[in-house]
């Protein structure tokens, strides 16, 4: 059976019961894993306390920042700051000067866009420099019901066609927006995405961006390719 991961789960962190209530209903509908996204400021013990609240329901938890920048040195700055502090870093693209910056630079895994948001649109230009995923949040698209739809089906078409992995996360902040894995591949299916790469999309794609950051935060990653090794003792 495949692990199911959702890389974008907004707790509110000062509410333990709320944390403990996604936790479970995570664990229920079969999640293995979560990107945690919590603010830059999040005091030590505060996350750690949050993270025990989803270990105990056997739901593993790497920690995610979400950048809503409006310039190119707003976002440089915040990556520059923040990318060895966190598991995942992902952008918000609000403008498209932003959203060019995070799809060609490396250090960014996951970009996303704002769906009621007209004036900035995943482009032909973006999606062929991206170098990490589009993420596709569900939580909105439920939300929003029909009024999203083409724009979310728009993003697909060109990942597709630009070879650009998908994502697919949930964007919740509370337990009743926590949907299956069976429900988001199916939602998924519904607006275009092939099946095989809407499972993909729960599953092996953003494993794979975490089991990435993880070995790049190791402190014998020197770049990609090249690591210390340690010698063994005679």
């Amino acid at each position: 059976m495949p692990s199911f991961v959702d890389l974008h789960v907004l707790p509110h962190v000062d509410d333990i019961k709320s944390c403990r209530q996604i936790a479970q209903t995570l664990a229920l509908a079969g999640y293995s894993m979560i990107g945690l996204t919590v603010p830059t400021g999040l005091f030590h013990d505060r996350l750690a306390e949050v993270r025990r609240t989803f270990s105990d329901y056997d739901v593993e938890t790497v920690t995610r920042v979400d950048f809503a920048s409006r310039s190119r040195g707003e976002l440089l700055r915040s990556l520059r700051k923040f990318r060895t502090v966190f598991d995942i870093v992902a952008v918000k693209c609000l403008n498209d000067h932003v959203a060019h910056v995070a799809c060609r630079d490396r250090r960014v895994d996951l970009v996303f866009f704002e769906l009621e948001n007209p004036k900035v649109r995943l482009t032909h230009a973006m999606a062929n420099m991206l170098r990490g995923c589009i993420e596709l949040n569900m939580a909105p698209v439920i939300l929003r019901t029909g009024a999203v739809y083409g724009t979310v089906s728009r993003q697909f078409v060109l990942a597709k066609e630009h070879s650009v992995k998908v994502v697919l996360s949930s964007g919740l902040d509370r337990a009743e927006l926590v949907r299956s894995p069976i429900q988001m591949v199916a939602l998924a299916a519904t607006l275009g995405l092939p099946r095989i790469e809407a499972v993909k999309g729960i599953t092996s794609i953003p494993m794979s961006a975490v089991e990435t950051n993880l070995k790049k935060r190791s402190p014998d990653y020197i770049e990609e390719g090249v690591r210390v090794v340690q010698r063994k003792p005679r």
